[in-house]
This record gives C-alpha cells, sequence and structure tokens, in this order.
C-alpha cells in the first residue's frame, strides 16, 4: 500500500513540475488578463465588480499568491471601470515586475491539480484497489489537456476538482446517511458551486442520484430525496453565501445594483432579471443575488454563442460534432484505444450479466454514477451553443481516468485468466502475484502507456497546442479547430525570443489576446488587423524594403474561412511558427 501511494505521489509532483515549467515563458492567456484582475480586486478590496460571470474560488487563490509581492494599492488601477483594461492595467503597470504577478499566479492554480489527483488516486483506490489507483493518476497527470489548463488562471482544473470533490462525498452520504457524511457533502457541494457556474449542474445530477439510489437500494425514496435536496440547499446557503458575503465587502449596495442593472440590460427573462436587479441590494440577499448573476451572464454567453472556426468552416453557431470532434483530435491515440477497449469490455460485460438492472446499478453504483455525469456533461456540452474548446470537457476527465483505469484492470484479469487456462503459470514467486503482467494484453498495455507518456513529453512545453497523430500533431492542429484548442494568446513572449533571435528590427503583429505587446516587444512591432492588409502589394507598399508579418492562428484561421480572406494572398505555410500558435511571414517582392 505504502509504495503505490508513494508512487502515486511522485507522479503528480513530477506532473506539477513539468506544468510549472511548462508555464515559465507563457505570456497570460486571453481569459488570465481579467481573471488576474479579478483575483487582486477580491483578495485586496473585498469587491466584486469584476468578472462576475466566475465564481471567486480559482481566482481567490491567485489572489492569495500575490499577496506577498507588495502591489501598491494605488498604483493597482482599481478605478478601471473595464476588467479586461484593469487587468492588464495591472500586470503592467501597478510598479511590480509583470512576470511576478504572472508567474504567481499561475502556480497558485497548481494545487488544485494536485489536489484533483490525489482524489482520484483515494476514490479508485477505494473502488479498485491501490495498483488501479496508480493507473488512473498517471493517465490523469500526463494527460497534455489537463497539464495544459492546470497551470491558468482559469476555472476548468478548478471545475474537475468541484466535481470529484463534491460527489465523493455525496456518495458517501448516500451511502452512510449520518451527520457527518450529511455536513460533508453540503460543505463540498458549496465549495463546487464556487469553482465554475456548470457546476450548478450537480444539483439535478444529484438529485437523479438520490433517486435512483433510493430505487436500487430499496430504501425510504422520499425521506433520502428530501434529505438529498436539503444537503445541496444547505451548502449553497451556508458555504456559496458567506463567502460572496466576504466578497462584496466593500462593494457598495448602490454600485452592484446599478452594475447588475448594466448587465442584465439584454436579458430575454424581464421576471427573472427583475428580481436579481430588485436583491442586489438586500443585506441578506445580496451574496446570493451576485452567485446568481454570474449564473445568469454565464447561461446567457452560452445561449449566444461564439464566433468559431471548425473544420475549416466559421459560424456564430454551434457545431453538434464539435466536441466528439476535437476530443478524437486532442486526446493521445493511446488513451482513445483504451477508452474504445474499456467501453467495449465494460458495457459487454454490463449487458452479459444476468442480474437484474436495480441490482447492477446497486452492486456498482459509483461506476453508474461516474458514467452517468459523463453522459449528463457532454450531451450539455455537445447540445449547447458554445463551441471554444476541449477545456469545456475537462469536468467529466476524473472520472473518465478511474473509469479507464478499472476497465483495464478488468481486462488484463479476464485475460490472464483465460491465458493461464492454455499456459503454464510461472513458477517464479515473484512474478505469481501479478501474473497477467506476462500475457500479450500486458505488454499491448505497457506499450500504450509509454506512448500515451512520450506524447506528454514530447509536446513539451506547448501543451495547449498538442493534437495527436490523426491531426497532424500539434503543428496541424490549426487545420481543425483554434481558439482555445490551440491559441489562447500564450506564446507572445516566445514571438519576442523570436524577434530578438532572428534580429528582427519590426514586424507587424496580429495578436489575438490581451497581454501587452509593447512589455514583450518593446517598439519593434506594429498592431495590425486582417483589413489592413489585404493584399501583398498593401503589406510592401508600407514595407517597400519586405518586412515580417506575424498572425495569431486563430485570428489567421478564421480570417480565411471567413468571407473577407483578407489574408488569402500568404503562403498556405507560414514561414515560422512560434508555439505552434502563432504564423510567421517574411513577405518579400
Amino acid at each position: 500500500m505504502k509504495k503505490h501511494i508513494a508512487l502515486a505521489l511522485v507522479i503528480i509532483i513530477a506532473a506539477s513540475i513539468t506544468a510549472a515549467a511548462s508555464a515559465w515563458r507563457d505570456s497570460p492567456i486571453v481569459d488570465e488578463v481579467p481573471h488576474i484582475g479579478a483575483a487582486y480586486s477580491y483578495v485586496f478590496d473585498r469587491t466584486f465588480k469584476y468578472n462576475s460571470e466566475h465564481p471567486p474560488l480559482a481566482k481567490d487563490l491567485a489572489g492569495l499568491a500575490l499577496l506577498p509581492l507588495g502591489i501598491d494599492p494605488a498604483a493597482s488601477g482599481k478605478n478601471i471601470e473595464s476588467q479586461w483594461d484593469f487587468g492588464r492595467y495591472l500586470i503592467y503597470h501597478s510598479g511590480v515586475e509583470p512576470s511576478l504577478i504572472i508567474h504567481a499566479a499561475k502556480l497558485a492554480m497548481i494545487p488544485l491539480f494536485i489536489i484533483a489527483g490525489l482524489i482520484i488516486f483515494v476514490w479508485t483506490k477505494k473502488i479498485y484497489g491501490p495498483r488501479v489507483a496508480v493507473l488512473a493518476v498517471f493517465l490523469f497527470s500526463f494527460c497534455p489537456t489537463i497539464i495544459a489548463h492546470s497551470r491558468f488562471v482559469t476555472t476548468d482544473i478548478a471545475a474537475l476538482f468541484g466535481v470529484l470533490f463534491s460527489t465523493y462525498f455525496f456518495l458517501n452520504y448516500l451511502e452512510i446517511r449520518n451527520p457527518k457524511n450529511f455536513w460533508l457533502a453540503a460543505v463540498s457541494f458549496g465549495i463546487a458551486l464556487l469553482t465554475k457556474f456548470s457546476t450548478f449542474l450537480l444539483a439535478p445530477y444529484f438529485l437523479i442520484l438520490a433517486i435512483i439510489w433510493a430505487w436500487a437500494a430499496k430504501t425510504r425514496t422520499p425521506l433520502v430525496i428530501t434529505r438529498g435536496v436539503l444537503v445541496m440547499v444547505l451548502g449553497f446557503i451556508v458555504i456559496v453565501g458567506p463567502i460572496y458575503q466576504i466578497h462584496i465587502l466593500n462593494y457598495s449596495p448602490a454600485e452592484q445594483k446599478t452594475n447588475t442593472e448594466n448587465l442584465l440590460k439584454s436579458y430575454p427573462l424581464p421576471v427573472f432579471s427583475d428580481l436579481l436587479i430588485w436583491s442586489a441590494d438586500k443585506p441578506l440577499l445580496r451574496p446570493y443575488a451576485q452567485y446568481s448573476l454570474g449564473l445568469t451572464m454565464v447561461l446567457q454567453r452560452a445561449e449566444g454563442g461564439n464566433r468559431t472556426y471548425f473544420l475549416g468552416k466559421l459560424s456564430n453557431t454551434s457545431f453538434r460534432s464539435y466536441f466528439p470532434v476535437v476530443f478524437l483530435l486532442k486526446e493521445p491515440i493511446p488513451l482513445l484505444i483504451l477508452i474504445g477497449l474499456s467501453l467495449w469490455f465494460g458495457l459487454g460485460r454490463w449487458f452479459r450479466k444476468s442480474q437484474s438492472l436495480k441490482n447492477k446499478i446497486a452492486d456498482h453504483f459509483p461506476q453508474f454514477a461516474m458514467m452517468l455525469w459523463i453522459v449528463i456533461y457532454a450531451a450539455a456540452s455537445i447540445s449547447g451553443n458554445l463551441n471554444i474548446g476541449i477545456r469545456h470537457l475537462i469536468p467529466i476527465y476524473g472520472f473518465m481516468f478511474i473509469l479507464i483505469a478499472g476497465q483495464v484492470e478488468s481486462i488484463l484479469y479476464k485475460v490472464s485468466s483465460i491465458w493461464y487456462k492454455n499456459h503454464s503459470a510461472p513458477s517464479t514467486k515473484l512474478l505469481s502475484p501479478n501474473p497477467h503482467f506476462l500475457t500479450p494484453i500486458s505488454y499491448l498495455l505497457i506499450l500504450l502507456l509509454v506512448w500515451y507518456f512520450l506524447e506528454s513529453v514530447f509536446v513539451y512545453p506547448y501543451y495547449l497546442a498538442y493534437f495527436n497523430q490523426f491531426a497532424g500533431g500539434p503543428s496541424g492542429g490549426h487545420r481543425y479547430v483554434v481558439d482555445s484548442n490551440l491559441d489562447w494568446g500564450q506564446d507572445l513572449w516566445r514571438l519576442a525570443d523570436f524577434v530578438r533571435d532572428n534580429k528582427i528590427q519590426n514586424i507587424s503583429l496580429d495578436y489575438f489576446g490581451w497581454a501587452e505587446q509593447s512589455y514583450y516587444l518593446g517598439s519593434k512591432f506594429k498592431w495590425v488587423t486582417s483589413g489592413q492588409y489585404p493584399s501583398k502589394e498593401q503589406f510592401l507598399k508600407d514595407n517597400p524594403g519586405g518586412g515580417w508579418l506575424a498572425v495569431s492562428a486563430t485570428y489567421f484561421q478564421q480570417d480565411v474561412a471567413g468571407p473577407n480572406k483578407y489574408y488569402a494572398w500568404l503562403d498556405v505555410v507560414p514561414r515560422d511558427s512560434v508555439g505552434h500558435s502563432i504564423f510567421v511571414w517574411h513577405v518579400t517582392r
């Protein structure tokens, strides 16, 4: 047991160090600029006027990490109204070295990754045993998608943690309904709600679980359901309310109400928006109104959609095939193989069992609960109108890795049983406790795991840009999708390195991001947009002797797939690619 715990810790720590090191030359991604600004305002000013569309937990961690840096409140720019302008001012003009602010905020996110990994180990060990738990931790820790987002000041890894944390304790409560488990379930649910607004889906999910548990376990259904609802209500009241109250201590009721009115001007349901506006300045209701405002903003944003480039097409509405296709292109092929084997073996065994459905669910309720969450969350994502990145699927990843690891163990056990019926078992005591590691399927598993690990190693430090071989690797991913799947503004610092290394005196830059370009490039750049240079002749008119042009992959792909095609004159294959997310051309006559 101890060796398995030690091995899991080594894996998690190694992945954490890798994540931190890979982010060292990252510029802030798009969302980090307002998030870091909001983080400062929450911790230093106790005001929630910025970034209401995301709960505070992850940003609070970033804000706490900024405390030792000695940012002067008078120089923070806290009177700036726009969260985007405020975040950029704080990072680049507060008097503290910007890289210190960026690194401190990013490193503060990694504890959520570590805790999520530990929960995966504990839960998998409880269901399948310590060896399978190590495998689940391995799959989690070296997934390029997980590493990429583990060091961003965003809410995606926080949501993964929240789902794991709250579901673990809610299932514990269903199994053993005592006061201790009741309050653990309530507190963990409240904490989950503070990670990302999509975790609000846990409420109907937990209600469904309570109903199915009562049916499968033959317990008193109304009592189980009532107490399950009470868990969630109390979690919301005793955790979300007080935490939000702390965040609005210096946020005046009048300002909160005014901001709520402004943010809900275009909300299509006036009955609901009027209720939120009315409650925004009521002392007991203010914290809950602020949370509800953020949830409402997210629902409105999801309904409105986003400009999406997908498979050569550009649309402001969603593609139903977006998430399945992106998942198949963004996850390592060995993981896809393991998922396929797990589904084939697991579903086959499920349907072959002669037990009643009720008994099957009762005997495997944790696995059933995990699979149900994956189905519910994936269905909500696929049917939604927001296609901006695989990161929106991250809350299902924890359960996915646990279930895969469990099925791999079952496959090994089944195959080893068949194998040793027809082959002599090894006589050495060293190998006899785990004979299935000598079967061909075991060698296949080892090959897949080594391949999986190497995918993570070789893409370093460009984890966000990872694409598998189906997509042509990181250099081919832009043909299929962009935005936070590939280009989120993370490579501006590396572009500055490219400019320095190539002794470039001036470069025209069309950059997708909110990082301050002059901080990295000084006076060696000119900010441009796609419509500024619709032809080579136009570019050379401003650059008679030839010149350099850098375009973020997101802007380039959206332009060439759109109606104007201002960048169609550029070579399809750029001269250079910085971090796979910024394309660079040297344009000459």
